[in-house]
């Protein structure tokens, strides 16, 4: 019997040799979430946003600078120990005194969002059941518990005590809308509304900042459901089967790295951000993805086959081994042995298969992630660059005329809920900014207020809920 010294060196020597090849976690974030998210960016109203409403002339391009100091301690110290990890060359590691452009903020976010990489297990959405991760106890939740225990800070007895990564985690909806989720939609409402009220000029910045990682880390949730694992329930047959991690994704960030993805659709339209993952109308990114890919593991197991078999009757047994009821296996050619076929819809290759003598071998292979990355990635952008614009689709339009400001509130859905309120705030010569005047918000109907003396800048922002869920709206405007 061994000892428990015994026992705890095998752990140990089982975290050595796992730690240094612990698989990344959904999209390779440094590259793949990083170029996701810059070409969602691109193909929405984002840029427009910052030079239209919030005064940011260059855009996306605008340098933005994160005053830690401002933080609490214990936030500034974890975010500034996550930043210093990133990879100068990925193009969105702030310099050493806190900036960087707006644009690599938001993609910044997107990499934090899996930073540690245990937060990863809060992006898994199986949308039938809206259920997250759960992949239940055996040997794999061992295994990723010591893979996590050297690399990020875990100990052996958090492993041992089930403290580090569990298998288990919130569903992917009910983590972007966590209050404990410093990257999620609460946290980028609160900090869109601060960047033009909080009263000066380097809080404001920095809220503007923390606005843009948070829009990053909710984008990349979103990504995540464009990747199979993620809306399978697959944690096992993705990331636990290989030592590196999952080679779709290997292949995705090699292939393509941040800047060679392919060019993104039209930003999609949904009415909420919940319907961005999952819907009635079956539209949800989640959904879709499902219902078209599988991933390593929920592929067809290997069967016999007996050349008097009938094909139908062949199909049929495939099928029912399936978790899914798509997508689904609709032919086999089974004429030549050793020869690689595929299973393909809508004309793309999304299953490998191979006749060996008398069994039938299902697999991916790169052909198959090749044409999921022609097909899909563009989706996925898509779907990314539609949740941006449906965040920021309620604005703010302000005009100042002989000492007073007007503001009309626009782009509201549906019917308005109670409670919706609309700040003013003025900033005097010294930029310190003060709230003015507050009122219910009173779609597309310009309400007009007094401008204080000596007012060098106007701002406001309003916020509340409408048909397509929780908004806040903000800009500012210069005094003449």
């Amino acid at each position: 019997m061994k000892t428990r010294a015994g026992r705890a060196a095998g752990v140990l020597a089982l975290g050595l040799v796992l730690a240094a090849t612990r698989p990344a976690l959904a999209w390779d974030p440094a590259t793949t979430h990083s170029g996701l998210t810059e070409r969602a960016l691109a193909a929405s109203r984002f840029h427009a946003t910052l030079v239209e409403r919030l005064g940011r002339p260059l855009g996306g391009f605008e340098p933005l600078r994160l005053d830690v100091s401002l933080l609490d301690p214990d936030t500034a110290r974890s975010l500034k120990a996550r930043l210093d990890r990133f990879d100068p060359a990925g193009g969105h590691r702030p310099s050493a005194d806190g900036v960087a452009l707006a644009s690599a903020w938001v993609r910044a976010g997107a990499v934090l969002e899996k930073t540690p990489p245990e937060r990863g297990r809060h992006h898994f959405f199986e949308p039938g059941q809206r259920a997250g991760l759960d992949d239940g106890p055996g040997l794999s939740g061992t295994l990723h518990a010591a893979r996590l225990t050297l690399d990020d800070g875990a100990t052996v007895r958090d492993s041992a005590t089930g403290l580090a990564f569990a298998l288990k985690g919130l569903p992917a909806l009910a983590w972007l809308w966590s209050p404990q989720n410093d990257l999620g939609v609460p946290a980028f409402l609160d900090h869109w509304a601060r960047a033009v009220s909080a009263p000066g000029a380097v809080e404001r910045e920095t809220a503007l900042v923390r606005a843009l990682l948070a829009l990053g880390g909710t984008l990349a949730v979103l990504e995540d459901m464009g990747q199979p694992a993620f809306v399978r329930n697959d944690f096992r047959g993705e990331f636990l089967a290989h030592d590196a991690g999952s080679p779709f994704e290997r292949f995705v960030a090699d292939r393509f790295g941040a800047v060679a993805l392919p060019a993104p659709v039209d930003p999609v339209v949904r009415p909420d951000v919940d319907s961005f993952f999952v819907a009635k109308d079956g539209k949800g990114l989640a959904q879709r993805t499902q219902a078209r890919f599988f991933s390593a593991g929920t592929l067809p197991p290997d069967v016999r086959f007996d050349a008097s078999e009938k094909t139908a009757d062949l199909l049929r047994l495939v099928n029912q081994t399936l978790p899914f009821a798509a997508p689904a296996v609709t032919r086999l050619e089974l004429g030549q042995t050793g020869r690689t076929r595929y299973v393909q819809q809508d004309g793309v290759r999304v299953l490998a298969y191979q006749r060996n003598a008398n069994k039938i071998h299902f697999f991916l292979d790169e052909k198959v992630y090749a044409d999921y990355a022609r097909r899909w990635l563009p989706e996925v952008e898509g779907y990314a660059a539609g949740l941006v614009d449906h965040l920021l689709r309620v604005t703010l339009a302000l005009s100042i005329a002989d000492h007073h400001v007007s503001v009309t509130v626009s782009g509201l859905t549906g019917q308005l809920e109670t409670g919706a309120s609309l700040h003013v705030l003025a900033e005097d010569g010294a930029g310190v900014r003060k709230e003015i005047a507050q009122a219910p918000v009173q779609p597309d109907v310009a309400l007009t207020f007094a401008v204080p003396p000596g007012t060098r800048t106007i701002a406001a922002y309003a916020r509340g809920r409408d048909a397509g869920g929780d908004f806040v709206a903000a800009g500012e405007t210069t005094a003449p």
